[in-house]
């Protein structure tokens, strides 16, 4: 005899779903210690209408940074970097639609600011930064002295 409903039998999945949306939630805040030893406080707490999700990636010759940021004007947006802090914020305007009776709203609009901690081994001042198809993509090479060498071992 199968359970009605869109839950699987075992009792406890919708906790476990709960849960793991909980974690996706608060992962940008609190998940930053997958890129860091120390766990440094959040600095983009700041209210705002919306966050853009980002995703850090690391190469030996460069950390690479991407920004979904669709329907945002390129000259709306500021990167900055002060230390080790990338600053990422802008403005995403609303579309010309009618508004006198919305009957579905999912889309954000309004101001974003985002901020990246990133190891001190960054040179920014041979940073790029592209947009293409809403993706803000910032490379930021790794200063000479931080990039990974290969040692090669001889026999003896």
């Amino acid at each position: 005899m199968s359970r009605p409903g869109p839950w699987p039998r075992e009792s406890a999945t919708p906790f476990v779903l709960l849960q793991q949306e909980l974690q996706r939630l608060l992962d940008p805040y609190l998940g930053l210690a997958r890129f860091r030893e120390a766990d440094p406080r959040p600095t983009d707490l700041d209210p705002s209408a919306w966050s853009p999700p980002v995703d850090v990636y690391e190469t030996p010759e460069e950390f690479l940074v991407a920004v979904e940021v669709p329907g945002v004007a390129p000259d709306s947006i500021d990167v900055a970097a002060v230390g080790s802090v990338l600053t990422v914020k802008g403005v995403k305007e609303p579309a010309d639609l009618p508004e006198p009776r919305i009957q579905v709203r999912e889309r954000f609009f309004g101001a974003f600011h985002r901020q990246i901690h990133l190891p001190s081994e960054v040179d920014f001042d041979r940073a790029e930064a592209t947009i293409e198809n809403g993706v803000l993509k910032i490379r930021l090479p790794k200063q000479s002295a931080a990039r990974t060498r290969t040692i090669p071992i001889r026999p003896a």
